[in-house]
């Protein structure tokens, strides 16, 4: 089983932004979408 298909830029940075925005938490986000708590983290930095 190989690595799935690398999330489209413009992906991150929506999910980024909502969790900026405070309409949802990184855990929220993770689970909607599917990522670790710490992608979004990264992607934040």
């Amino acid at each position: 089983m190989g690595r799935p298909p690398a999330i489209p830029a413009e992906k991150k940075a929506r999910i980024v932004l909502s969790v900026l925005a405070g309409e949802m938490t990184i855990a929220e986000a993770a689970r909607k979408e599917k990522v670790s708590e710490q992608s979004i983290g990264r992607w934040k930095a």
